[in-house]
């Protein structure tokens, strides 16, 4: 849904002749200035309220592609600092320019991308802060009929707004027709938000918002061929993988040793780990602490943590921590780790390829394999399931074990992609989950590691449609760059086990 534009001379004709037309002079000559509208008139009607509330926060994003020509999309800003969330389709080139709704413009930089889930962030630099932000809602709330307005830059013609209802809270991504899918067990297709109200080509990454002024949703797709019917990605799932998306502990190696409990719209500690290193004592920091600040800059949600550990982790060994306990508000320095990369092994020999073990059996989602006696098994040099299944199609698991050779330590992106379920450890912890029956679908993490041979498992399992699994393990210097289609699946030498 992003729209290219042509004809640049044409642009900053009509950007021009826009500029003049909401500027004081310009509206003088036309005789546009009014008194301001009482707040009780009837056109001021809910519907205007929230418009009005969340017009501030959206920006329209303009990409140069080269040829005289600038892709545009529309995006929101979800943190005071700068920070846009926006689809990675609307992003073919990591920087561009925003336009806000009062004309003014500004760099912007992609941050990270997730192209699995068709999301990314951007930041805006050289910009006065704080800027105006739209609430997160939760969409896991949302009413079937329920009012909504869609915001964004359809056709790269500035900020326009349309309204209708949410016509489907759950609609199924890629699945076929409702009837097929009936007869699944523990489906895990993903599911988007269907909303009925104009949208076109531009509006990719602008807000969906309720009628409390809260972004439910990311505009991300429509059918040509129905009349207003378009939608949008949930924003309980943004939220979800926002820190995959970024991953600022791993990327800029530092440890905070917090972890937030996923689900709250607060940022609650869930849990916090213990140091590595010997470090100044400090205020601990306890389960169900709020963390309300970073530097004095407001912490919402599990999001606004993950922004501003972006933003500050670069050039901090300490943060400055408010923590609400009890009713009462703690300031405590807290110190961060080296994050050194999670750990490999070292072997003298090594045999290329990969053990596995065969299982049959009809399976809904991932077995415990510990309960179940493998067929067969055996060596491979690669993860290639079709040809392990020996001609079965459908009703199978596979086991496999052994190492991956990482080359340089550094940052990396591990995908796996699967068709049904898979689920990856590293070093016997569960790392990506893909479990479920549901088409070939990517799950990816950014993540530090060390040189050496990374201890692997990956679990899989057929129900039935295609067979298909793939590992991706690469290095990962610039999350702005992230594309799927450049990855290389792992096998061959880059398979290990260690006699």
């Amino acid at each position: 849904m992003m729209q290219p534009l042509r004809n640049t001379y044409f642009q900053a004709l009509i950007f021009g002749l826009l500029g003049f037309l909401t500027s004081p002079l310009g509206q003088t000559a036309l005789g546009l200035c009014q008194e301001p509208i009482p707040e009780d008139s009837p056109r001021i009607t809910p519907l205007v309220k929230v418009i009005q509330q969340i017009e501030p926060a959206v920006v329209g994003l303009f990409t140069p592609i080269g040829n005289n020509q600038i892709s545009s999309g529309s995006g929101t800003i979800i943190h005071s600092l700068g920070y846009v969330l926006t689809n990675n389709h609307v992003l073919p080139e990591p920087q561009g320019f925003a336009l806000f709704s009062d004309s003014k413009k500004a760099r912007f930089e992609v941050v990270s991308r997730y192209p699995e889930f068709d999301l990314a962030i951007v930041k805006l630099i050289d910009v006065a802060t704080p800027l105006p932000t739209i609430r997160l809602g939760r969409s896991s709330e949302v009413i079937n009929g329920e009012p909504i307005v869609v915001a964004g830059n359809p056709g790269g013609r500035g900020l326009v707004f349309t309204a209708g209802i949410v016509s489907a809270k759950e609609v199924l991504e890629g699945g076929p027709n409702a009837i097929v899918m009936a007869n699944y067990v523990n489906d895990r297709r993903e599911r988007l938000i269907q909303f009925d109200a104009a949208s076109n080509k531009g509006n990719s990454g602008g807000p969906l918002v309720n009628m409390e002024g809260e972004i439910i949703g990311i505009v991300s797709a429509v059918i040509e061929g129905e009349q207003n019917i378009g939608f949008a990605i949930p924003i309980d799932r943004a939220v979800r993988i926002a820190q995959r998306m970024i991953e600022p502990e791993w990327t800029h190696a530092k440890n905070t040793r917090i972890e937030l409990e996923p689900d709250s719209k607060q940022a609650i500690v869930r849990s916090v780990s213990t140091p590595k290193t010997d470090s100044p004592k400090s205020e601990t920091i306890e389960p169900g602490d709020k963390i309300r600040s970073i530097f004095d800059d407001p912490v919402q949600s599990s999001l606004d943590w993950t922004l501003l550990l972006e933003t500050h982790l670069p050039k901090n060994d300490s943060i400055k921590l408010n923590i609400e306990r009890a009713g009462k508000t703690i300031q405590i320095d807290w110190p961060l780790e080296p994050a050194s990369g999670l750990e490999t092994v070292q072997a003298e020999t090594t045999k290329n390829g990969i053990r596995y073990e065969f299982y049959e059996g009809r399976f809904n989602e991932m077995p415990d394999f510990d309960k179940l006696q493998p067929v067969r098994g055996g060596m491979s040099e690669t993860l290639d399931v079709s040809t392990l299944s020996m001609g079965r199609n459908d009703n199978f698991a596979i086991r496999f074990f052994g190492h991956a050779t990482v080359e340089n330590e550094g940052l990396y992106r591990i995908v796996v992609v699967s068709d049904d379920g898979s689920k990856l450890y590293i070093n016997d912890e569960l790392f990506i989950d893909n479990d479920g029956n549901h088409p070939a679908k990517p799950s990816g993490r950014i993540v530090r590691l060390k040189k050496g041979l990374l201890p692997i498992r990956v679990e899989y399992f057929q129900g039935d449609g295609l067979k298909s699994l793939f590992v991706i393990i690469e290095p990962c210097p610039d999350r702005r760059m992230i594309s799927l289609k450049d990855m290389k699946f792992l096998q061959g030498e880059r398979l290990k086990t260690i006699p």
